[in-house]
């Protein structure tokens, strides 16, 4: 999901729709916005409400960045470890408890970031494999599957 678009532009959206600049269409061509946030935008300035975006629905992620990192230099650590090792010894290092299904989901959106942000780079080294590296990346999907099953069979 992108950020939400700043004040100062929604501002400058509904003071240019003012100023006559053009239609919604024109206005939100001409800021890189929909249509449709421009009448929102324009409502809510006539209603003399904020501007400001509202705060996204849905929980608050479970990890924050201190907690991703830690997982990363367990990864690093011991990248033969279960899901389910992982789950506990991040619980004893940051007092976290998540279940198995979100460390794994967890590490594949940091791999994909990590690649995205390689490839997106002029990166050098021939790596593509993100920070876990190509050896520790098939142990970890095999690690990941295998402890799903393991989890799915044990219920």
């Amino acid at each position: 999901m992108a950020n939400p678009i700043s004040v100062e532009v929604r501002e400058r959206v509904v003071a240019a729709y003012r100023a006559g600049k053009g239609t919604y269409a024109d206005v939100a061509e001409m800021f890189g916005v929909g249509e449709a946030s421009v009448s929102r935008w324009l409502r809510l300035a006539h209603e003399k409400e904020s501007l400001k975006p509202k705060p996204r629905p849905g929980k608050a992620p479970t990890l924050d960045e201190k907690s991703r990192a830690v997982l990363r230099e367990l990864v690093e650590e011991n990248n033969d470890a279960t899901l389910a090792e992982l789950a506990q010894r991040l619980y004893e290092r940051t007092g976290v408890r998540l279940v198995v299904s979100t460390v794994h989901k967890t590490l594949v959106n940091q791999k994909k970031e990590t690649s995205t942000r390689q490839s997106a780079s002029a990166t050098t080294s021939g790596s593509r494999d993100g920070c876990f590296g190509a050896n520790a990346s098939t142990r970890l999907r095999i690690a990941c599957c295998s402890s799903m099953r393991a989890a799915s069979i044990s219920r």
